[in-house]
Parts: structure tokens; C-alpha cells; sequence
């Protein structure tokens, strides 16, 4: 399996409460949500702390595979759902968080992930594992403008309006300082001085962070990912060099 215990523990891949205390507090300040879905929630520990920053309604939606006695918020807040299936939903939100979640889901998913996601709210907070970044079953790994494609095609735009503000805090996971955007649909962009003063941004900076770079540039992966015919070559000239003269 998986996900399992150890993956939601506290010192498991999926453990973002540090992360999580220094975001949520931003992304109230910035959105004022009432209202929260968190779509791939986990254990819940993001709606937990949304919850007492005075979210008055939450829900979490995750796999079956997540087992009731791991969730930090109450059993009648989480739907086990097959998010590799689009999906509907009998209510609305302000916002809905969806953090590192889609490069889990085949990439046959993606267009009805998002198309699912935009139906539940005008306002996402999004991130997804770029290529090379590594992690428990990543499948679909993608670059940012990826998303951004699929989210237009909801009617959202993309803004790059929180990674500045998180960048150089240790306190946050890297992946979320790398891939967190806002998507929010466009007919709401003129609605708030913060939206369009954002929309002026660069949505496309193809920012890096050092973890994922001193990953990539390490001489073990560039010997690992080194196409066939490099190693080929390689072991030709080697031959070559060594062979009795």
C-alpha cells in the first residue's frame, strides 16, 4: 500500500502541519475563505488548522485508502472518492485546496480532475510536483504552464501570487514554495484590488528551488538518466581506451 500509516504520520511524506501553520494564515488573509474543500486532504491537517483561523464549513475528500483513525477532522467532514474519476459535488466553497495531489493521478486524469475541481469553487489553491521532483508514486508530473492550459480552459487564470511571499521561509516544505499558485475564475479578478494587481504578475517564471536542482545536477542522476545510446557510447570509448596496445 501505498499510502499508509507511516506515509500520514507525523514524520511521513504527507505531514505538512509545519508548512501548513505559515500558509493558512496567508491564504486567509488574502481570500477571507468561509467555506473549504480540500480535495486529496489526507489526514486533514490543512482544513484542521483552516478550521480554527474561523473556516465555519469544511470537507475533505480523499481515497478509501484513508483510514478514519488517521484524520485530524471529524469523520462527517471527509468523502472517500476516486479522484482519478471526475466527480461532482451537492455544494459549493470559497476556496479549494488541492496540494500535490494531481501528479498522484494518472495523466488520462488530469482534464477531468480540473474540470472537477472548477466546479466546486470560483477561487484554488493549487500545486503539483514538477518534472524531476520526486516523491511516492508520482505518475504525472508536470510543468506549471500544464495546469495553467487546463485551468483557462475552466475559465480560471493563474496567479502567481503567494510564491513570493513564501520562498526563502525554511518553515515550508520546498514543493510548496516551487508549485503553489491560485487559480481563480476570471469574471472574479476585478472583484478584489489584490487579484488585479496579481494578473500583472508573470504567471510563467520557471522558478527551481535548490533541493530539486542539487537532485537533478548530482552526478549519480545524470549517470541514471543518461539516455541508452550515451551509455552505449560511453562503454564504447572505454573499450576503447582500455584495450591492450
Amino acid at each position: 500500500m501505498l499510502y499508509d500509516a507511516d506515509y500520514y504520520s507525523g514524520e511521513g511524506p504527507a505531514d505538512n502541519q509545519r508548512s501548513a501553520e505559515q500558509i493558512v494564515p496567508l491564504v486567509m488573509s488574502l481570500i477571507g475563505p468561509r467555506t473549504v474543500v480540500d480535495v486529496g486532504c489526507g489526514s486533514g491537517v490543512w482544513l484542521a488548522l483552516f478550521r480554527e483561523h474561523g473556516v465555519e464549513r469544511i470537507l475533505g475528500l480523499d481515497g478509501a485508502h484513508v483510514n478514519p483513525a488517521w484524520l485530524r477532522i471529524s469523520l462527517d467532514s471527509f468523502r472517500a472518492l476516486d479522484l482519478s474519476q471526475p466527480f461532482q459535488l451537492n455544494q459549493t466553497f470559497d476556496l479549494a485546496v488541492c496540494l500535490e495531489v494531481a501528479e498522484h493521478l494518472p495523466r488520462k486524469s488530469a482534464a477531468g480532475f480540473t474540470e472537477s475541481l472548477a466546479q466546486i469553487a470560483p477561487v484554488i489553491l493549487f500545486s503539483a510536483a514538477v518534472p524531476r521532483q520526486g516523491g511516492t508514486n508520482h505518475i504525472n508530473e508536470q510543468w506549471p504552464f500544464y495546469w495553467r492550459h487546463l485551468f483557462e480552459e475552466q475559465g480560471f487564470q493563474m496567479l502567481d501570487l503567494i510564491r513570493k511571499e513564501i520562498w526563502t521561509n525554511p518553515e515550508i516544505r520546498f514543493w510548496y514554495r516551487q508549485n503553489l499558485f491560485l487559480f481563480v475564475r476570471k469574471e472574479l479578478i476585478p472583484s478584489r484590488p489584490i487579484f488585479l494587481e496579481a494578473a500583472q504578475y508573470a504567471d510563467d517564471l520557471m522558478l527551481i528551488h535548490t533541493d530539486i536542482l542539487e537532485r537533478q545536477l548530482g552526478i549519480r542522476s545524470i549517470l541514471r538518466h543518461l539516455p541508452k545510446s550515451a551509455w552505449r557510447a560511453a562503454r564504447h570509448i572505454g573499450r576503447r581506451f582500455l584495450a591492450p596496445r
